[in-house]
């Protein structure tokens, strides 16, 4: 599947502020709506920010090593 560069390369920013936006709303109406309500919210939030903090620790690590690969690939020989 192919997926555009501009929207994978913003994805995991997606994440954290739908995760943000999550935990707000279960803080802001989930004293109105019930605790159920509240806690869910919070939860999906907590669960959506981590996912998209996963997502550039992994991409940052592929990228270390892939321009470690790189620099190596070009030193002479022993």
């Amino acid at each position: 599947m192919y997926i555009p560069k501009s929207i994978y390369t913003y994805a995991p920013f997606y994440w954290l502020v739908v995760g943000a936006l999550l935990a707000l709303l279960g803080f802001r109406v989930g004293s109105e709506g019930g605790e159920m309500f509240q806690y869910f919210s919070v939860a999906l939030g907590a669960l959506s920010a981590v996912w998209g903090l996963r997502i550039i620790f992994m991409r940052r690590a592929q990228q270390r090593d892939t321009a470690a690969e790189a620099a190596g690939s070009t030193a002479p020989p022993e």
